[in-house]
Parts: C-alpha cells; sequence; structure tokens
C-alpha cells in the first residue's frame, strides 16, 4: 500500500472519531425523554367569608374567591360523583348575591347550587298580610325596638309616649295604641338581610295591623314618640274579626274597622283620650264658687241669679252692676273687685235675672311630640311648644 493512502486514511480515522467526539459532547447521542404536558391551572371556587345561616339573604360582600385545593377536589368528587363541577357555583361573588340559603354555611365552605333557593323575587307585601289587614310603616331608634333584635316574623306591641295637656297641666304619658302586630318587613327591603345596624340611624319596620290600628298609628307618629316591644304570638282569630269582647278596648274593635273601611270615621285625639284614658274636664264657665239660683214662675222658667264666690245676696250681680252695699264694695271682706265673672250681660230683667247660665268654655286637651325625652331638648320641640302657647 502506498505511503500516501495509508496517510489519507488515517487522517480520515481521526477526523471521524474527532466529530463523534463531538456529538457525543453535544449529548447528539443520547435518547430525549418526551415532553411532558404542563399542569392545569388551579381550579377557583365561591366560597363564604363568613357563617351564613339558613333564611337569610346572602350579599355580594359575605362571599369570596380562592383556589380549590387538592383535597377538596377528592372529597367533593368522592361526594358528589365524576360531574361535581357542574354542581359548583360560579367563581364570582355576584353569583350569590341576593340568593336565599336553605340551609346553614360555615365560614370557608366551598358554596354549591344545592345550598340555595330557586333564584326568584321576594314574596310581594300585599301577599304577606293576612286578610282585611294593612301595612303601616314606623321609624323608631334601636332604644325602643328591643335593641334591634326585631325579626320579621315577630309581633309586637305599639306603645305612644307623649305629652298630654289637659288646661294648663302637661305631662308625659305611655299607653299601649296597637296589639299583636305583626312585622312583615324590615329595614325597608323584602330580603331578609343578617347585619348590623347603626346605632345613632332609626330603623325601619312594616307591621301588619287591622285598617282602624294602622291609621291610628300613622296618627300618633305626629303626636308622640312610638316604641315597639316584642309580644307573644295572639290567639287565632277567624279571618277578618279582630273584635275581643274580654277587652274593653278591643270589644267594638270590628265596628271602628268598618268605620274606617267606609270612611266614616277619622282619626283624631278622642281615639288618644279613650286609650289614655282621659276623661273630658269639666268646662270652664262660672266662676269657683259661685251659687246659681234658678227661678220658676209657677212651672215656668224664670231665669237664673248667679252670686259669684264672696258676693253680698242681689240679684243684679252682673258685670258692671256693683250691689247696693251700705259700705259701698262688692265683696263681703271689704275689699273691691279685682276681677268680674264671665257673666251674660244680655237678656236680663229688671230684677236682673238672666235667661240662661253663662256659656261654657271647655278645656282643651292636646297630645305633642314630648321634649323631656331622650336627652338634650330639640329646638323644633321648643319651637312648637312656644307657638302652642303663643295660640292659648
Amino acid at each position: 500500500m502506498r505511503a500516501s493512502t495509508v496517510f489519507a486514511l488515517a487522517l480520515a480515522l481521526l477526523i471521524g472519531l474527532g466529530a463523534v467526539a463531538v456529538a457525543k459532547y453535544a449529548g447528539l447521542f443520547e435518547r430525549k425523554a418526551a415532553s411532558e404536558p404542563p399542569p392545569p391551572p388551579p381550579l377557583k371556587v365561591l366560597v363564604a367569608k363568613q357563617n351564613m345561616f339558613e333564611g337569610t339573604t346572602v350579599m355580594a360582600d359575605q362571599v369570596m374567591v380562592r383556589e380549590l385545593q387538592p383535597d377538596e377536589a377528592e372529597a367533593l368528587k368522592a361526594r358528589l360523583g365524576e360531574n361535581w363541577r357542574a354542581r359548583l357555583l360560579p367563581p364570582m361573588p355576584a353569583a350569590a348575591a341576593l340568593r336565599v340559603l336553605k340551609r346553614n354555611v360555615l365560614a370557608d365552605q366551598v358554596l354549591l347550587q344545592d345550598f340555595f333557593e330557586e333564584l326568584s323575587l321576594p314574596e310581594e307585601l300585599s301577599r304577606r298580610l293576612e286578610p282585611r289587614t294593612r301595612a303601616v310603616n314606623v321609624e323608631v331608634p334601636k332604644s325602643r325596638a328591643a335593641g334591634g333584635q326585631i325579626r320579621v316574623g315577630e309581633y309586637v306591641d305599639v306603645f305612644l309616649t307623649t305629652e298630654v295637656s289637659i288646661g294648663d297641666r302637661e305631662e308625659l304619658r305611655t299607653a299601649c295604641i296597637a296589639r299583636g302586630c305583626k312585622v312583615v318587613m324590615k329595614r325597608n327591603t323584602p330580603w331578609t338581610v343578617l347585619m348590623a345596624d347603626p346605632d345613632d340611624k332609626p330603623l325601619s319596620f312594616t307591621l301588619q295591623a287591622n285598617p282602624y290600628r294602622a291609621a291610628l298609628i300613622e296618627y300618633a307618629s305626629t303626636r308622640g314618640k312610638l316604641s315597639l316591644l316584642p309580644a307573644a304570638t295572639p290567639p287565632k282569630l277567624p279571618p277578618g274579626v279582630f273584635s275581643d269582647p274580654s277587652s274593653p278596648e278591643y270589644a267594638q274593635e270590628d265596628q271602628r274597622v268598618d268605620n274606617i273601611l267606609n270612611g266614616t270615621l277619622a282619626i283624631s285625639d278622642a281615639d288618644l283620650m279613650r286609650i289614655f284614658n282621659i276623661q273630658p274636664p269639666p268646662p270652664k264657665g262660672l266662676p269657683p264658687g259661685a251659687t246659681v239660683i234658678h227661678h220658676l214662675t209657677g212651672v215656668k222658667d224664670a231665669g237664673y241669679t248667679i252670686i259669684p264666690h264672696g258676693g253680698s245676696y242681689h240679684p243684679a250681680t252682673l258685670p258692671g252692676v256693683v250691689p247696693p252695699n251700705p259700705n259701698g264694695t262688692y265683696n263681703r271682706d271689704g275689699s273691691s273687685p279685682t276681677s268680674l265673672p264671665n257673666l251674660p250681660t244680655s237678656g236680663r230683667d229688671s230684677m236682673g235675672r238672666v235667661s240662661s247660665l253663662p256659656a261654657t268654655q271647655p278645656v282643651s286637651v292636646s297630645f305633642r311630640l314630648p321634649s323631656a325625652t331622650g336627652g338634650e331638648k330639640c329646638k323644633t320641640c321648643e319651637e312648637a311648644r312656644r307657638q302652642a302657647q303663643a295660640r292659648q
């Protein structure tokens, strides 16, 4: 073999060995492992942010979205089957908003479709009322509504605290103006929401009452301050019947309801006088201690002679007429009269007799918002007091 041929073979062998070494160093002879697919993103679920209770309406701020843990996924699959994902709520807070729960739910528990009632609007207010009843809205502070803990479906008695003026005398009085009223709505919303109410704002309650008591509550809210006291469920009466023969106040309730519905009865202070047991005071007419002599001629009326307290007997004891006493005074004690009684000046005969007794002036009775309850007096109450005094 020629030397040149041997050299060419040796050179080719060296080049081949070098190429193999480079390829091996580069990993060209290593078998590539099969590429694995990327893991799926974690599943998002909707969970309760706090404990929630059966019958309440869920709000969007009471739920949150988080990732589902592997052990939770296994537990859901074992309990609900292969199709467990379809029974989850969509992972967004709006999916649970205004939904009513039909079971209790623990905080951080995964929310399922089965936890909620069918999506629908709440029942209309008119459908919540019993026959021949009306809905009346009242606003009271928490301090006069059992701390705001009164719930829809409970029964309450409605009390009125008012400042009663009887003539020149004023006093605070409290009385029950409606009993056994059912709460059919709270906070002016048809949904039942579990939430804390502020202490510095009044609470709104919608009560079920018969038409007469509903009108009375409306009227009383302008005459004083209302309070709601929780009460036991009242005895069940036949539909549309409200009279209670055992109660003096409710014995004629059906008649009052009929009169309200027929438009022949208007609520006034007379209703409050009956409830607060205020008897009409005697009218102002004759001066205190006056003596009235009724004259008769045979069987015919001959008029009256009025002798004021302390006055000397004289038939002409009328305004502007001074009895002809020896000392020239009006009273027996010798003092001059400071004021004369409001007696009739017309229709008297030559003997000073009058044809009728003086006209009586009834004593006024009024009810108004009490300014002495609940802390410092409000400017509105004081202004109303001054106006009332000016009218008197």
